[in-house]
């Protein structure tokens, strides 16, 4: 189950990398700012709103410009994010972000 989510939080880190319209250098930096945000968030509340401002503002801005998307699952689950789901969700997105910034500088 969890896979989904690290697999989806590796496609849009590699996206923001690769295919904004700041380039790769920026890109790295905006997926290290992602990543610092998100990290500290301790409720699934604070958390998923953290992720989808974030991303939104990816999307929105005319200087990134990153091609990425939510996925729903995450935000139509929300009563199901409580103790350990939630911690096992935010490990594989974290996982994911950190595991395409790792992929990019060794290209």
């Amino acid at each position: 189950m969890y896979e989904k989510f690290f697999d989806w939080a590796f496609a849009i880190g590699k996206d923001i990398i690769e295919k904004s319209v700041c380039g790769k250098d920026r890109g790295k930096d905006y997926v290290k700012r992602l990543i610092f945000d998100i990290r500290a968030e301790e409720s699934p509340g604070r958390f998923l709103n953290k992720l989808s401002q974030r991303l939104g503002e990816y999307k929105t801005n005319t200087n990134i410009q990153a091609p990425v998307s939510l996925l729903p699952e995450i935000f139509q689950s929300k009563s199901r994010w409580n103790g350990d789901e939630f911690y096992y969700l935010k490990s594989a997105i974290l996982t994911g972000l950190l595991n395409a910034l790792s992929s990019s500088e060794k290209g």
